[in-house]
């Protein structure tokens, strides 16, 4: 055999180990990765109530309206308030929340920044006491919370600070990791609740698709086990090295 067909023989072998080793990767890729049955975007919100029984007079915003702080929400008109100002021996606490006129008008207030997400009372209309009236998402601190079904053996592969893909309807990428944990069992199988934090959900991006309520996929990736764990994981660091 001639020094030529040798080296050729050499670069096919070596051209097979790299096409198996490949797919050897690819194949255990896609084997640490398990996408979720459900998943949406949350916010972190609060509810707008009042602390006086009445009817609302006004209502100065709609669901999708962003607020900032200070901004009224609602007029309520309260006979409750109204005796509470002429009495003697109540006092009517003050509040950034609200205020109030002599006549008992309560105007409710932001008291955070955020969009409007919930009306839960309109112009005409009877509200109690600590009903909640609006809910108010604010702009940060933006979530998703997704439901996993896993086997078995996969449930110890869920950790704290995996990696997550968070995929938009347009399907964008944003990249966010696992925040909270919570499993239950059905018929053999785990069901996984993740609270996944990311600080790429921006509330209004991509289009105004990062919003409360939006559906997306979570790709969850599992923690790397067996002999080949550490080839990926210095696999995977060199393609991101050269931007791959």
């Amino acid at each position: 055999m001639t020094w030529i067909n040798r080296l050729r023989l050499l670069g096919g072998l070596l051209v097979v180990l790299l096409i198996v080793g490949a797919a050897t990767i690819i194949l255990n890729q896609r084997e640490s990765q398990v996408a979720s049955t459900s998943a949406s975007i949350k916010a972190l919100s609060y509810s707008i109530g009042s602390d006086y029984a009445g009817i609302v007079v006004e209502q100065s915003v709609k669901q999708g309206d962003k607020v900032a702080q200070g901004d009224p929400i609602m007029t309520i008109q309260s006979p409750t308030l109204t005796q509470a100002l002429s009495s003697t021996t109540i006092k009517v606490p003050t509040s950034s929340a609200y205020t109030v006129t002599k006549d008992g008008m309560l105007a409710l207030l932001a008291t955070e920044g955020g969009v409007i997400s919930k009306i839960d009372a309109s112009v005409g209309g009877f509200v109690g006491a600590g009903q909640p009236l609006a809910t108010v998402d604010r702009g940060e601190g933006m979530f998703v919370t997704a439901q996993f079904r896993l086997q078995p053996y996969n449930f110890a592969r869920v950790e704290k600070g995996a990696r997550v893909e968070i995929i938009l309807p347009d399907h964008s990428r944003v990249e966010g990791k696992v925040t909270d944990i919570r499993v239950s069992t059905v018929n053999g199988q785990a069901d996984a609740d993740l609270t996944i934090a990311s600080s790429g959900l921006v509330m209004g991006a991509a289009g105004g698709l990062v919003a409360s309520g939006t559906p997306v996929t979570a790709m969850l990736h599992l923690k790397q086990e067996g002999p080949l764990a550490g080839l990926k994981s210095a696999w995977l660091q060199f393609l991101e090295q050269i931007g791959v």
